[in-house]
């Protein structure tokens, strides 16, 4: 837990975070921060309300929190924590081998050598970025971790904004929003283009845990199958 406290007091340099107040090692390992009111991006997702300022603002927070963060890519390390979250999942074993088999792919593809690597949030969901008078904040942030690709946390979010469109039955309007999102996170058209063709890998290891968490099965299989699909080419 004090490791925990640390890493949030060199965080809050560099992106808007809940304050750090304390910590206590003699009373359950608790960790205390700063109370930050206001709601968080599922609610403007859910209402669609000013979603792509909101989307900017969260995408600007990640560029910040990348760039700001970089060290040595662990490709190893993050496809074992990938794999560790999918075998907890209750995929069908066909589903799980076509899965593992595209996986595999992607682990010796090219497309993913980078020469640095950043902290992660690594729960990167709607309910996990905040917004307060105006400034995003991310919270929870206790999955963190060194040495990710940075469009993990970019695949992760991209998959919500996906499943809330595709549960009304029109995914196909995520896409416009999903491509705004990332060229206010890019720097220039190179890194655009470079962001989109590895997005599939982790927007569909996104949907896959959107899917652990649907109580609909019939929407549940559509992300599964979409999961798989996506996973198995490169480019959005």
């Amino acid at each position: 837990m004090l490791n925990e406290y640390y890493k949030l007091k060199k965080l809050e340099k560099i992106i808007e975070i809940p304050h750090p107040i304390a910590t206590n090692a003699h009373f359950d390992c608790v960790l205390v921060t700063e109370y930050i009111p206001g709601k968080p991006f599922s609610w403007y997702l859910k209402r669609e309300k000013n979603l792509d300022k909101k989307l900017k603002d969260i995408a600007r927070l990640l560029r910040k929190l990348h760039r700001n963060t970089q060290n040595h890519y662990e490709k190893e390390k993050e496809f074992a924590k990938i794999r560790n979250i999918l075998n907890r999942m209750p995929l069908r074993s066909s589903t799980r081998k076509r899965y593992d088999q595209r996986l595999e792919k992607w682990q010796t593809n090219p497309l993913l050598d980078t020469r640095h690597g950043c902290l992660i949030h690594h729960d990167a969901t709607p309910a996990n970025y905040l917004f307060h008078r105006g400034k995003p904040y991310a919270i929870d942030l206790e999955l963190a971790s060194k040495h990710g690709h940075c469009v993990h946390d970019l695949g992760i979010l991209c998959a919500e904004v996906f499943h809330h469109f595709a549960r009304k039955g029109s995914a196909h309007a995520s896409i416009p929003h999903i491509k705004r999102f990332l060229r206010n996170y890019s720097r220039d058209e190179k890194e655009y283009r470079r962001i989109k063709q590895v997005l599939p890998l982790y927007m569909s290891y996104g949907l896959l845990r959107v899917a652990w968490r649907i109580k609909d099965p019939k929407h549940r299989e559509y992300l599964i199958y979409k999961a798989v699909e996506m996973v198995g080419r490169s480019g959005l």
